[in-house]
């Protein structure tokens, strides 16, 4: 039995899955487009949970599949879905692809540092709260769907 945060909305919310779902509408790894592989390297260099620096499966390119992947909800939440997405992205970018095969994925996954990913949730939202030009840092996308990281959370225009 799934145990709910006091205060959060549940994945149910009609408005948030909205917003997620218009967000991670895009092709490929929606987060790679507001979520800098430079910081994303930076932070796990420090903890020493930099990985895959020369193969496909790099630290940013999981960081950015993941999160994809726990925003999601049924085959859309599983690696092989994943995985085709790490595919589309790698694809347009012109950079080398993964097999199909999930268990690439899942062990590179598994190399995720939970004190890298705490201390980059901790920095972009101290960077979001801090912000002086009203918490915002946007990617416009082609369908009018902005991503707004202030306060935690992604609006929709239009």
């Amino acid at each position: 039995m799934a145990i709910g945060i006091p205060n959060f909305p549940r994945r149910e919310s009609g408005s948030f899955r909205k917003v997620v779902d218009a967000f991670l509408s895009r092709e490929g790894l929606a987060f790679a487009e507001i979520l800098s592989a430079s910081r994303i390297e930076r932070i796990f260099q420090k903890h020493g949970g930099l990985f895959g620096c020369h193969g496909v499966y790099t630290t940013a390119i999981m960081v950015w599949s993941f999160l994809s992947q726990v925003l999601r909800d049924g085959k859309e939440a599983s690696c092989q879905a994943a995985v085709a997405r790490v595919v589309s992205y790698c694809e347009v970018q012109g950079i080398a692809s993964p097999t199909e095969d999930t268990g690439d994925y899942c062990r590179a996954r598994a190399k995720l540092s939970e004190a890298a990913l705490h201390t980059l949730s901790g920095e972009v939202a101290e960077e979001r709260s801090t912000s002086s030009d009203t918490l915002q840092l946007q990617a416009r996308w082609a369908n009018g769907v902005e991503s707004c990281w202030g306060s935690g959370q992604l609006l929709r225009s239009r």
